[in-house]
C-alpha cells in the first residue's frame, strides 16, 4: 500500500498526459473534417461554375451573330417574300402539265380506235370511208376529215351511214376496252339494227333483197369478225327483226318470238290476268 501510494501521483500524471494528448488529436480532427467539407463543397461546385461559363459564352455568341446579322439587313436590300406566289406557280405548272400528259394519252388512245373504226367503215362500205375518220370525243360524235373539210355524221347520207357508224365505232370502243384490259362489261345490246333497211310501207315483213339484204348481212359479218378477233372475249346480243337464212346470222339464232309460233319473249304461261287494251 506504501509503494502504491507513493506512485499515484506519477500515475496521474501520466493519464493527465495521455488526455491532453487525446485532446489534441481530437481537435486536429475536427480541423481535418473541417476542410475537408470545404474541399467537398468546391468540387461539387466547380461543375455548376462551369455550366455557368458555357451558359455566359453561348449567350454571348448569340447577341454577337444578332449584332453582325442586324447590321447585314441594313446594309442589304430588303427581299420581297415570294414563297406563297411560287408554290402557286408550281401547282399551276404541274397542273398544266398533268392534264397535258393526259390529253396526250386520250390522243394516242383516239388515234389507235380512230384506225380500227376506219377499217369497219370500208368493211361496211359506207360514205367517207375513203377520208380519214376520227372519234371526237367531246362531241360525242364520228367525223370525216374530206378534202372539203371535217363532215359530222349528222351530214353522212341516211340511216345506212348512221348505224353503220355507230356500229363500227361501239365495236371499236369495245375491242380498245378488251385490249387493255378494262373493266368495261364486254357486251354490247343492239336493237333491230335492220329497221333502216325496211321500207316504210312494209314494216312488218321479215324478208330483205337485193341491195339492203347484203348490207345487212354485211354488218353481221362484221360484228361476227370483231367477236372472233377478240378470242369470242365479246358478246354481242341482237334484237332483229329480220330473219336470214345466211351465216353467221342462222346459227346465231337463240329464239324466235313469233306471233306464228306462238312464243314471245315473255311465255304466255306467265300471264295471270288479261290486261286488255290500255
Amino acid at each position: 500500500m506504501t509503494v502504491i501510494g507513493s506512485g499515484t501521483p506519477e500515475i496521474n500524471a501520466l493519464i493527465s498526459a495521455e488526455e491532453d494528448m487525446l485532446q489534441e488529436i481530437r481537435s486536429d480532427l475536427g480541423r481535418n473534417q473541417e476542410q475537408l467539407d470545404t474541399l467537398t463543397a468546391g468540387q461539387r461546385a466547380t461543375p455548376d461554375h462551369l455550366d455557368a461559363s458555357r451558359r455566359a459564352t453561348l449567350v454571348q455568341g448569340r447577341i454577337s451573330l444578332f449584332l453582325e446579322t442586324a447590321a447585314r439587313h441594313v446594309q442589304a436590300p430588303q427581299v420581297a417574300d415570294r414563297r406563297e406566289e411560287i408554290a402557286a406557280k408550281i401547282a399551276e405548272l404541274e397542273e398544266e402539265i398533268g392534264a397535258r400528259a393526259r390529253d396526250d394519252r386520250l390522243n394516242s388512245f383516239v388515234s389507235r380506235i380512230n384506225t380500227k373504226i376506219r377499217d369497219k367503215a370500208i368493211a361496211l362500205d359506207l360514205e367517207h370511208k375513203e377520208s380519214p375518220i376520227r372519234l371526237d370525243p367531246r362531241g360525242l360524235t364520228v367525223v370525216a376529215d374530206t378534202s372539203r373539210g371535217p363532215v359530222r355524221l349528222a351530214d353522212m347520207g341516211g340511216g345506212e351511214n348512221w348505224l353503220g357508224y355507230h356500229v363500227a365505232t361501239l365495236l371499236s370502243l369495245h375491242e380498245w376496252f378488251s385490249e387493255q384490259n378494262s373493266p368495261v362489261p364486254r357486251f354490247l345490246i343492239l336493237d333491230q339494227p335492220s329497221q333502216v333497211y325496211f321500207p316504210e310501207d312494209s314494216p312488218d315483213s321479215t324478208a330483205l333483197a337485193g341491195p339492203d339484204r347484203t348490207a345487212l348481212l354485211n354488218l353481221y359479218k362484221t360484228i361476227q369478225r370483231t367477236i372472233e378477233a377478240l378470242d369470242e372475249s365479246f358478246q354481242v346480243i341482237v334484237m332483229e327483226h329480220a330473219d336470214l337464212d345466211d351465216e353467221p346470222f342462222r346459227n346465231s339464232v337463240e329464239a324466235r318470238w313469233r306471233r306464228s309460233n306462238g312464243q314471245a319473249l315473255v311465255p304466255h304461261e306467265w300471264i295471270t290476268e288479261e290486261l286488255g287494251d290500255r
